[in-house]
């Protein structure tokens, strides 16, 4: 490969290189416009000074794999690492949906939900705390999936827990929003007629369409997922990168964890966010 065929980006404050083929930069419409092909100009270095370069390397796999990053948790779950990984998850989907990759976007939220499931973890109160007060509410359509997925474990963790409440009430009060979508969510399970303490959000099952019996302990394929409206019942527009998790007997929405679940123990570690989501550990592109 000649230079032109290789761009350098600089990601965070301590300038960590990564050096990325351009064909594959320009399948991301925020890089394409920043190397500016249209008027012939050549930018050899994009920097990203604001942005977590441990993110960026689950960014730089997926791009040049299109795979899933099951094998990251498998790491992480190895070196002890796995409260870092889940701050670069957090950051990794909320980068991809302020650059515009849904799928991207998708795959983080799966490996999030993953990672919980994998170290058998409560909602981190951080996690919440970050998304609903530090983040720009006016940036919603980059929360959105990350808000619906903290509500559920919200509730399938603590909704009826009689030590709960207390605890609740005080999240309920610090995070703007959050009781409203907390009581939605309440209510379209009762309709539906299934029991929240049952239903795991970190179990993903392998369809989106579910018999009635089977939507009892987990949730559809697509639930967490940017095309969740679009998709209905139908297969997921990328289920190819799916981690290993998914491939489990089908059921519907539901999947019950048998296993108790432990106190959370993280580390805080919120390196990258989004550039138009002002916060005290946010990043910026």
């Amino acid at each position: 490969m000649g230079d032109l065929d290789i761009v350098k980006v600089v990601v965070g404050p301590k300038r960590d290189e990564f050096f990325i083929p351009r064909r594959l930069l320009v399948s991301c419409d925020y890089f394409s416009t920043r190397l500016d092909f249209a008027r012939g100009k050549t930018y050899q270095v994009i920097r990203l000074d604001g942005q977590c370069p441990d993110m960026f390397k689950l960014f730089e796999y997926w791009l040049c794999e299109r795979r899933g990053l099951s094998k990251f948790i498998d790491n992480a779950e190895s070196d002890d690492s796995c409260e870092e990984l889940h701050w670069d998850l957090v950051n990794l989907q909320l980068f991809a949906a302020n650059i515009g990759e849904a799928a991207l976007q998708d795959v983080a939220m799966d490996a999030l939900q993953d990672l919980y499931l994998r170290c058998n973890w409560d909602i981190n109160p951080e996690l919440v705390t970050y998304i609903y007060t530090e983040c720009d509410s006016e940036a919603s359509y980059c929360l959105r999936s990350l808000r619906r997925w903290i509500v559920a474990m919200i509730a399938w963790g603590m909704g009826n827990a009689e030590a709960g409440g207390a605890e609740l009430e005080t999240v309920f009060g610090d995070c703007a929003g959050l009781r409203e979508e907390y009581d939605s969510h309440l209510n379209k399970v009762a309709a539906s007629k299934l029991d929240v303490d049952f239903k795991n959000p970190q179990l993903r099952l392998p369809s989106n369409h579910l018999r009635n019996e089977e939507r009892q302990f987990g949730y559809r394929q697509c639930s967490f997922h940017t095309h969740r409206s679009t998709v209905g019942q139908g297969h997921c527009p990328h289920g190819h990168l799916f981690s290993p998790w998914t491939h489990s007997p089908p059921i519907d929405g539901y999947v019950e964890s048998d296993s108790d679940r432990s106190e959370s123990r993280f580390s805080s570690r919120v390196g990258s966010s989004l550039d138009n989501i002002p916060a005290t550990r946010k990043a910026t592109i």
